[in-house]
């Protein structure tokens, strides 16, 4: 009879309590569902939200957003896109939310209801109000921790907070000051070097990192001459995201020594797999579940059965397997 392969990972290993995950498998924030809340996702039959570490819902920000103009999608199904073999995946959402007051009176009751392991996301302008958003969560239950989305500008002066060491280090270290709840720093792609961004990150109270966001990029349609997406440019997502961010991944585990959930491309159980051999202690699927909603479950299979093949006992044997030195 096999022995079965713990899975469970821990991404708060320093926080008391921990935050114990049942398996590294997770739906990233914007791809939950056809609204970024779940809509849909009932027909993943005998495939319970529960059987993943965790879902992220949609970011939330201190007051509603419409959100970009249409389109927002290129191609305009991401499943049509992959089936012709596209890999330049952009997305223009905005942010569409009902705002953190709203979020945390009518969408935590639902997710304290629902079987899923929530993580919260949001987003804010300044660092006034990184701290001011988190004060709203004190005393809320339905949601197990939070990641920060720092891919948004300060009002301030423009800057992007995942930009930055300083800004970084200031929302991050706001929301430490109103949460006890395990802190996830979802870090931008296109920065110098993301260790210093890293460590920053941690150094204020981030329990894990979370890499990366999407890559600024545009897409014109030649016949008309103008972008394809609403809003102009957007972000660069799925399988072309990658390999890049799979380099961030090792870069940031070899300068903090704090989990690190790789985000971009995962479209398989190898891709997971590998994400894993870079150094993240676990990984969200994005892209693949905007283009199929069993696709989480189905990636999350496809790890096991390579944990299976390769007769390892946990899925800590492969973590860091392949960082190197580079």
């Amino acid at each position: 009879m096999a022995v079965p392969i713990e899975l469970s990972v821990d991404l708060a290993p320093e926080r008391p309590g921990g935050l114990r995950l049942r398996n590294p498998v997770m739906i990233a924030s914007g791809t939950f569902g056809y609204d970024g809340y779940g809509r849909g996702m009932g027909i993943a039959p005998g495939a319970p939200l529960g059987e993943l570490g965790a879902v992220l819902p949609k970011t939330i920000t201190r007051h509603a957003r419409e959100g970009n103009p249409e389109p927002r999608w290129f191609p305009a199904s991401f499943r049509e896109g992959l089936a012709a073999g596209e890999t330049t995946l952009l997305n223009s959402i905005g942010l569409t939310n009902p705002g953190i007051k709203a979020a945390m009176s009518e969408l935590a009751p639902q997710w304290q209801a629902s079987e899923a392991n929530i993580v919260m996301s949001m987003a804010a302008e300044s660092p006034e109000q990184w701290e001011e958003m988190a004060s709203f969560t004190r005393g809320v239950a339905g949601f197990a921790a939070i990641e920060l989305n720092l891919s948004c500008p300060n009002v301030d002066d423009g800057a992007m907070f995942s930009h930055h060491p300083r800004l970084t280090e200031a929302a991050v270290a706001g929301v430490r000051r109103q949460t006890d709840l395990p802190i996830w720093a979802k870090l931008s792609p296109n920065v110098p070097d993301i260790a210093d961004i890293a460590c920053a990150a941690v150094g204020a109270g981030a329990d894990a990192l979370t890499i990366s966001n999407t890559i600024p990029a545009l897409h014109i349609d030649i016949d008309t001459g103008a972008p394809t997406l609403g809003a102009g440019a957007g972000g660069l997502s799925g399988p072309a995201l990658r390999p890049i961010t799979m380099a961030l991944v090792q870069r940031a585990a070899q300068a903090v020594d704090a989990p690190i959930i790789g985000v971009g491309g995962v479209m398989d159980g190898r891709h997971a797999a590998e994400y894993l051999m870079a150094g993240a202690t676990a990984v969200q699927v994005g892209s693949a579940n905007l283009a199929d909603l069993n696709a989480p479950f189905r990636i999350l299979a496809e790890l096991e059965q390579l944990l299976l093949q390769w007769e390892v006992r946990s899925v800590a044997d492969i973590i860091g397997r392949g960082r190197g030195h580079g």
